[in-house]
């Protein structure tokens, strides 16, 4: 008992220090805002944004440079005014979004300034972190800078049939505003279908804004740069059962167009009788196309796909949205059958 009752004392400081992770509620909405424009000009959210970024620790900044990746502004002065960071979330049927306001009392200046090459308002940054589960997947980096307008995307996992890149699939916005800057991201589910919310879900989430022009140093939502395990969390709510059947069906009409033009290409290389493989097309290759594209055509138009439609895709839409891996699969298994075969 005495070497329990120690223990729990011993404990008591360190649980104290450990800080509460933000959470923020995101709501289905039918229709996010399509960028910055559209984000500033809805009311959507509006008396939901949230503005709990705390100051990022300066020494844990200091050392940040370091990481060669990227050019971030880390110096703090005492004096320098502090400045709002806010950001909305929410979902519909493709994809999430998040809206962030960046307020900078000094914009014109920090824009008229950017004509310098030297100038540090042209390293004024939001670096942007999610998850998009609680455990078992990597994570992804997003580095914006609010200069030059463009993003470079860091995936913390290799490319395979079950993690994808998001250079080229999702979209982000820069934008100054008269307060200050815009950044809208959107996350479209076919790049992370495997987490679609359809029962709700959690992913871990960040962002750390750079203020180098002010010297104002560094704000996050939660945690440090790459620090996962102190990342804000992202509840997603639970969607109506109308409203998964939307996500559900998008995803399949997505899958089946991808299947399409995906099938059509290695189609067309395979039955080349000089850059293909005839015997292995004919055998294996066209005979699966032929049977996805039955099933396909035999469901009807894709906007009309219900329950019972979608029920029947579920079993091949990982090979329809992966075709490109599936044929990659199959023509390993033909040369190996091949190579037993001979022996």
């Amino acid at each position: 008992m005495k070497h329990l009752l120690f223990l729990a004392v011993a404990l008591l400081p360190l649980s104290h220090a450990v800080a509460a992770q933000n959470t923020y509620e995101v709501p289905y909405v039918e229709g996010l805002p399509d960028g910055v424009v559209a984000w500033e000009q809805s009311g959507l959210l509006k008396n939901k944004r949230e503005t709990r970024f705390m100051p990022y620790n300066q020494k844990a900044a200091e050392q940040l440079i370091l990481d060669a990746t990227a050019a971030r502004g880390v110096t703090k002065e005492k004096d320098a005014p502090e400045r709002e960071t806010a950001f909305r979330a929410a979902y519909d049927d493709r994809g999430l979004g998040i809206f962030i306001e960046a307020q900078e009392p000094l914009i014109r200046d920090l824009l008229d300034s950017t004509v310098d090459p030297n100038s540090p308002g042209r390293n004024e940054a939001f670096e942007v972190f999610f998850a998009p589960s609680m455990h078992g997947s990597a994570y992804y980096q997003l580095f914006i800078n609010l200069f030059t307008r463009k993003t470079d995307f860091y995936d913390w996992g290799s490319p395979h049939e079950n993690y994808r890149s998001l250079k080229g699939r999702a979209e982000v916005e820069v934008r100054p505003l008269k307060t200050g800057f815009g950044v809208s991201i959107f996350i479209p589910w076919e790049t992370i279908y495997e987490y679609l919310p359809t029962e709700g879900g959690e992913w871990r989430f960040t962002a750390v804004r750079w203020m180098p022009f002010g010297k104002a140093g560094g704000v996050t939502w939660g945690g440090k740069v790459h620090e996962t395990g102190q990342f804000g969390i992202l509840k997603l709510a639970k969607p109506t059962a109308e409203q998964r059947l939307k996500i559900e069906r998008r995803l399949a009409r997505f899958a089946w167009f991808h299947f399409q033009a995906r099938s059509k290409e290695a189609a067309k290389f395979w039955s080349d009788e000089k850059l293909g493989d005839l015997e292995f097309y004919e055998q294996k290759l066209k005979p699966l196309i032929e049977e996805y594209t039955k099933l396909g055509e035999s469901l009807g138009s894709p906007d009309d796909w219900d329950a019972a439609a979608l029920a029947k895709i579920k079993p091949v839409e990982k090979d329809w949205l992966e075709f490109h891996y599936k044929v990659e699969n199959l023509r390993k298994d033909w040369l190996v059958q091949k190579r037993l075969a001979d022996k």
